[in-house]
Formats: C-alpha cells, sequence, structure tokens
C-alpha cells in the first residue's frame, strides 16, 4: 500500500462526511495545523475537532501527489488539492509526513495543508 492511499480516503470521508473516518487517518499523536496564521492542533480528537468547519456542506475533493519520498515506514509527500463545496473551492498544496502502521495502513503524523 503507497502513502498516497491517505488521499483517497481523505476524499472519500469528505465526501461522505465522515468525522469518524476522517480521524482514523491521523496518528494518535499527529500535529494538524489548520491554516495560515492559527496554531497547530495536536491529538486525533482534537484534530476532528479542526475538521468539522469541512463537513459543513458536501464537498468533494481532488488531491494530486506531486512528490512522495519514502524511506521505510515514513513518507514525506507534497500533494495538491482542491476542495469544491457549495461554498465554493478552496485549494492548497500541502506539506504531509505519514507513517506506515504495524497493520500496514498509513496515517498522518503531520498534516499541513497549506504549506504554512
Amino acid at each position: 500500500m503507497k502513502p498516497e492511499v491517505v488521499h483517497e480516503r481523505f476524499a472519500r470521508y469528505l465526501k461522505n462526511q465522515d468525522l469518524d473516518g476522517l480521524g482514523s487517518l491521523f496518528d494518535e499523536d499527529a500535529m494538524f495545523v489548520p491554516g495560515p496564521g492559527q496554531q497547530p492542533v495536536y491529538g486525533r480528537e482534537d484534530i476532528k475537532e479542526a475538521l468539522k468547519p469541512y463537513l459543513a456542506s458536501p464537498s468533494t475533493m481532488e488531491v494530486v501527489a506531486t512528490t512522495v519520498h519514502q524511506n521505510g515506514d515514513l513518507a514525506m509527500v507534497q500533494p495538491s488539492w482542491r476542495i469544491t463545496s457549495e461554498s465554493g473551492t478552496v485549494e492548497g498544496k500541502a506539506v504531509e509526513v505519514m507513517r506506515r502502521t504495524n497493520e500496514g495502513d498509513w496515517v498522518y503524523i503531520i498534516d499541513n495543508p497549506y504549506g504554512v
């Protein structure tokens, strides 16, 4: 399984407005940067809270991993993404660090969706 599978799952969970699914993509102690000028959020439960605004209306997401650097069970990924909803379109270029779990899945350790 490749790290990019996390992007496919994120897009599916976002479309289905599945907050628990989104949360499952993050390590228990992960860090998430909600946006430019905002303080990082730590831990899966707090990250789920920070993701709630993205579920306010049905959305679709397109993600393309522009670079993936994998070293064993760690990966640094730089994707471009676009989320389209009734409110409009938001896009960015992320910087992410992922870890492969003992089960073979990948989870975010650091997710910085705006690359700031």
